[in-house]
């Protein structure tokens, strides 16, 4: 017989009904049970359920598994150990608790509830929608607006917002989420107004936002700090500046730049510059040539920017190649003219060698490029003297007394993992999609890396030193559609990969795309918007993915404020890249508050 009926029983023989039991009767009653009989499961459970909807979890620990220990069967105990393990964030034991459970009752809905808010923390979230489908959405269950919550958060997390943002609405209506003293109150509308941000829905986003905030003045910061990226993204920079003081006084580590913040709105591009122009030429450590390519000072100068604050604070020199020309590209010039593109770029690998110093370069095209020709000219001396006798003409001559390194390798192989993550002060909690691009792998005889380029690991653990997460994503090693001249001869092709990858990564639930190449960044930067206009029937909800250079990861988890990395600007420029807003990386969904929820409430 169920204990719960055992109860009633004995309540109903031996007491008044009308009464009201306390903790302690309930406690003698169930030790009572114990007493009776150590081997049958019931006491040891009601004990566990006392301690547990009391705060007591060490002491519910033990009683459910003397539960186990009398009925290996005893779900109740098994999903006991399950809640409490998700209240100390044990996941990996709250998993193992909670297979048991579901091979006593599989279609149990409380089970199927926490496999799925399990799944949501291991960043398993269509693992997640499978045990929500087996609960449906039609039905009465107690815990109906909970999945219908978790239905429309998963939704949101893996982009699909349209779906994600009707389930979430839906809850408004529902316990708990309409009980403004309960805590997932605010956090429904939390995560409303972050959804209409990263949907692109900045009114919407607005006003959950303000909501929140106005009605409850001391809510988490979090909220707070997803207002003034909203204000931000609209140039209503008083306003956020406004709202960082505030998040000063409740707390200052989410946002430490309050002073750069007020720097930069006071003198804009002015102090930047100034910034640039104090960083280190000279160390006694290691000095580069910095050879910037095309498109990072065409397109995207932050990265230039981003890179140098890194490299200073690494203790490395940098000056320019002055005089440097375009690589040139390898799938173009390498094409149809192999002497025109050994000579070219042996012309900027001279640059370097005169000032006796490595070349470093932040592009995989510009290092296919000048990698593949200081090899091909140090070890063919035919190629080196047919070169050289082009580079006479413009008084230069090829020596191959430098290196040609790319920034990926400088920062694993140069500086190291383990001296990089000294360096952290401010780990990140993103979801990143790592794209190693082609030319940085390829051809692998030339390169410095020591593992299989099919499946490479090392530009992962660099990412993942920032405190992120690097997400396994379906053809991660795809190329992202730029290359070879693809995107300039056959665009909607070129960009048939990129909307492939860009799903791939969506689906997998990321907060950003990290690259190490600014070709690749501009076509998943640009591309998001041909993509949106091209493919807008085959894509669900328009990409909207901020994407980001590794020095400016790095560079903010060191410490930098997001203005001289280039995550911040003002005015939104239109038709200035980045074309997807940085803003959307300092936003947070804030997680379900599970005791404050029919999950944590005592049974009845």
């Amino acid at each position: 017989m169920d204990r719960k009926y055992k109860l009633l029983q004995f309540l109903t023989n031996e007491v008044d009904q009308q009464m009201t039991f306390t903790p302690l009767e309930a406690r003698s009653y169930y030790q009572h049970l114990i007493n009776q009989d150590p081997q049958d499961p019931s006491g040891y459970l009601g004990m566990g359920d006392l301690a547990f909807y009391g705060g007591f979890y060490q002491e519910a620990i033990s009683y459910f598994t003397q539960a186990i220990n009398c009925d290996s069967q005893n779900f109740a105990s098994w999903v006991g150990l399950t809640k409490i393990f998700l209240h100390y964030n044990s996941i990996q034991q709250a998993e193992e608790c909670l297979i048991e459970a579901l091979n006593v009752d599989p279609i149990n809905h409380e089970a199927l509830i926490l496999a799925t808010i399990i799944k949501i923390r291991l960043n398993e979230y269509a693992k997640g929608l499978d045990f929500l489908d087996k609960i449906g959405e039609d039905n009465e269950s107690p815990y109906d607006s909970l999945s219908l919550y978790l239905r429309g958060y998963i939704a949101c997390l893996l982009g699909d917002f349209e779906d994600g943002l009707e389930h979430l609405k839906s809850c408004e209506v529902l316990p708990p989420f309409n009980d403004k003293t309960n805590s997932n109150y605010q956090i429904l509308w939390n995560n409303l107004g972050v959804a209409n941000f990263r949907f692109k829905r900045f009114t919407e986003a607005e006003n959950y936002l303000q909501n929140i905030t106005q009605k409850f003045p001391l809510c988490d910061s979090i909220s707070w700090l997803n207002l003034a990226m909203v204000y931000w993204a609209q140039d209503k920079i008083d306003q956020s500046i406004i709202i960082f003081e505030k998040i000063q006084s409740l707390q200052p580590k989410l946002w430490p730049w309050l002073k750069e913040t007020k720097e930069y709105r006071s003198r804009g591009q002015e102090w930047l510059h100034e910034a640039i122009q104090n960083l280190q030429t000279e160390s006694t450590i290691y000095n580069v040539g910095l050879y910037l390519g095309c498109v990072i000072p065409n397109r995207y100068p932050f990265i230039e920017a981003a890179t140098r604050h890194v490299f200073d604070t690494l203790n490395i020199g940098v000056v320019d190649l002055e005089g440097a020309s375009c690589c040139p590209a390898p799938g173009v010039f390498r094409s149809f003219d192999i002497e025109t593109w050994l000579t070219l770029g042996a012309r900027n690998i001279t640059i370097s060698e005169q000032l006796q110093r490595d070349l470093v370069t932040m592009c995989n095209g510009c290092y296919g490029t000048l990698n593949d020709v200081n090899y091909e000219l140090k070890t063919d001396s035919e190629k080196r003297t047919l070169v050289n006798d082009n580079l006479n003409k413009v008084d230069r001559e090829f020596q191959g007394s430098i290196n040609v390194r790319h920034i990926i390798d400088v920062l694993f192989n140069e500086i190291g993992l383990d001296a990089l993550k000294k360096r952290i002060t401010h780990p990140l909690t993103l979801r990143v999609a790592v794209h190693y691009g082609c030319h940085l792998l390829k051809p692998m005889k030339t390169k410095p890396w020591t593992e299989d380029w099919e499946e490479p690991t090392f530009f992962d653990d660099l990412v993942e030193i920032t405190g992120v997460t690097s997400v396994p994503y379906k053809e991660k090693m795809m190329c992202c559609g730029a290359g070879g001249g693809v995107r300039g001869a056959l665009k909607e092709i070129s960009l048939d990969f990129t909307r492939e990858k860009l799903i791939h990564m969506r689906d997998a639930g990321i907060d950003a795309i990290v690259v190490c190449c600014p070709f690749c960044h501009l076509q998943f930067d640009i591309g998001q918007l041909e993509v949106n206009n091209i493919f807008k029937k085959q894509i669900r909800d328009p990409f909207n993915i901020p994407v980001i250079y590794i020095t400016q990861l790095l560079g903010l988890a060191m410490g930098f404020d997001p203005f001289r990395m280039g995550l911040l600007k003002t005015p939104q420029e239109k038709g200035v890249p980045p074309m997807n807003k940085f803003e959307l990386l300092f936003t947070k969904y804030k997680p379900l508050d599970l005791h404050n929820t029919s999950l944590f409430l005592p049974r009845t």
